[in-house]
This record gives structure tokens, sequence and C-alpha cells, in this order.
């Protein structure tokens, strides 16, 4: 999945292993499968995750958000229907995409309504895996934003959530993604910034999907590259920049928001 510039509107500790990991992840294994066979007529949770990306591109271009809108609908209708964790879960990865795209037209408080929106969907879910906190840790992040007041609160529950996501799978990416993107948005002077690389190359390891299935999420490891390439030009390591450029670059030739970050590049 290819990303575009908007995506970076993202103004926005590890537990340790234990022996019941691969029974949890079994429990979890299990819940897809029964979900898979409760879903499978359903053609629109074939390659959803893509779905919503396209109809935000599309909203984009046409400065509306009328084909978000209109998924956002049919999931609704379908989550009626089956009432599934798995719609829920697309769902609230769909709010996400609805607040950016308000906020890129200046439109703060439906950003903020939309990601809120995203936050109880997700949230509303009372057996979480790993999949569910990285979502709902990355919402929260993003919720910061709009609430500034409460900054330390929900960042205490972001590293939580982030926290419990890695408890559950700690070869889940997009944990580990969620929990780079926080500490790199985190202002220095309240601790961040200091963990934003071994994380992001943790993420970068680890594959996308564990088994290739078009209902599951996929995202994280482009962002991850983004992001990690855009952590070395910051800090002027363009031996590592430029590495990580052309790694990534192999990984997502079509990737907008790499791509971009060939100019930076340029001559060093």
């Amino acid at each position: 999945m290819t990303h575009l510039l908007f995506v970076l509107l993202f103004s926005v500790n590890h537990l340790s292993g234990n022996t019941s990991i691969d029974k949890i992840n079994n429990k979890e294994i299990a819940s897809c499968i029964t979900q898979f066979g409760n879903l499978q007529s359903d053609s629109l949770l074939v390659d959803i995750q893509s779905k919503i990306y396209n109809a935000f591109v599309k909203d984009r271009i046409s400065q509306k958000n009328d084909a978000l809108n209109e998924l956002s609908i049919q999931l609704e209708n379908l989550y009626k229907e089956k009432k599934q964790n798995l719609i829920l879960y697309w769902r609230s990865y769909l709010q996400f995409y609805s607040s950016i795209n308000y906020l890129a037209e200046g439109d703060n408080k439906s950003a903020e309504n939309e990601i809120k929106k995203g936050i109880e969907l997700i949230g509303s879910i009372e057996k979480k895996y790993s999949e569910e906190y990285a979502l709902l840790a990355m919402l929260q992040s993003f919720s910061i934003q709009f609430d500034y007041s409460n900054a330390m609160y929900i960042s205490e529950d972001v590293n939580k959530n982030i926290n419990s996501s890695i408890s559950l799978d700690s070869a889940n990416l997009r944990a580990w993604y969620v929990s780079a993107s926080n500490d790199f948005y985190t202002p220095e002077q309240y601790g961040g910034g200091k963990k934003a690389e071994k994380y992001l190359l943790k993420a970068i390891s680890l594959p996308a999907q564990k088994t290739i299935n078009g209902y599951l999420p996929s995202w994280g490891k482009e962002e991850s590259y983004e992001m990690l390439i855009e952590l070395y030009i910051k800090n002027e390591n363009w031996d590592l920049a430029k590495k990580y450029f052309q790694e990534g670059i192999a990984a997502f030739p079509k990737s907008y928001v790499i791509n971009q970050l060939a100019s930076k590049l340029a001559g060093k």
C-alpha cells in the first residue's frame, strides 16, 4: 500500500515475553479463523485495507469525505449483520484516515470527532489481541494533538496499550511501528526521541503479515522505513539514511512517502 504526504500529518517498554504468549497467539489465530468463516462471503472485506486507503486518496483529490463516508456506511451495515470484531477493527482504521482527511482540510473539530469515534469503536472490543491494542494506541497517540491538556494521561494509555500489544505478540510489526512513532513525535523535553531507531529497526525486520490474507492488516512496514529514513536525515546520518532509503524503495518502489525523501538525500 502506497501512502501520500497527507499521512505525515501524524503530529502526534517493551514487556518481556512470558510462557503464555504462544497460547495467547493461538487463541488470536483461532478467533480470526472463526471470523473468516463467517465473513468469507463478504467481498467488502477482501483487501479492505487498500479500499480504505484508496477512498482516502479519492477524497483528498476531491477535497471531500464522500468516499470514506460511503465505505464507512457499508462497513457499519456489515457489522450490524455480522457483529464481528474484525469489522470493528476496520471501521476504526477508516476513522483514522477520515480524521486525517478533515485535518488536511483545516476542519479540526471534525477531525477530532472522527478520531474519537475510531477510539470508541476499537475500544469497544472486549477481548483485544495484539492488533487491536496496536491500532488503539495509534489512534490515541494521534488524538493528543486535539487535547494537549490531557496529553500526559493519554500518553499513559498509549504506552500501556503498546506494551499490551507487544507482550501479546512480540512479532507484530505494527506494535513496534506505533511504539516508534509515539517516541518519534514525543518532544525531547518529555523523554522522546530515544528509542525510535531501535523500534523502527525491529519493525522493518518483521513480516508485514505472518500469513498473507486480504482480510488482515499489513500496514506499518512502509511507514517504518519512511520514519527511519527521516530520523537519520534529521540526525544527519547520511550513510544510514541512504542505506535504508535504497532498502525501502526496493521493498516499496511505488511509495510516495519514501520516494519524496530522495530530494533530501541528493548530494549527500
